[in-house]
């Protein structure tokens, strides 16, 4: 019995270092809101269904690639709803 002990102790310690590891070098999930002079902004607006904020689409013309940028009056939004 004092085997399954050091077994679940082994899998305890894979799983928590699997989990440090993937936290840092998964870059999915963090936010990159810095813009460059290539993004413009479009007319593009939406609320975020998760945290309530007011979105804007920033695209790049020249990759394609678009970023979602909360806008500066998000805080005014969100207390019109309550």
């Amino acid at each position: 019995m004092n085997w399954f002990w050091y077994y679940l102790l082994f899998q305890i310690c894979i799983i928590i270092f699997f989990w440090i590891f993937s936290k840092r070098k998964d870059k999915r999930y963090k936010i990159n809101n810095t813009l460059t002079e290539d993004f413009e902004p479009t007319q593009e607006v939406s609320i975020d269904p998760v945290s309530k904020v007011l979105k804007r689409v920033y695209v790049n013309r020249n990759t394609g690639e678009r970023k979602y940028i909360d806008e500066k009056g998000e805080n005014d939004h969100n207390r019109k709803r309550k």
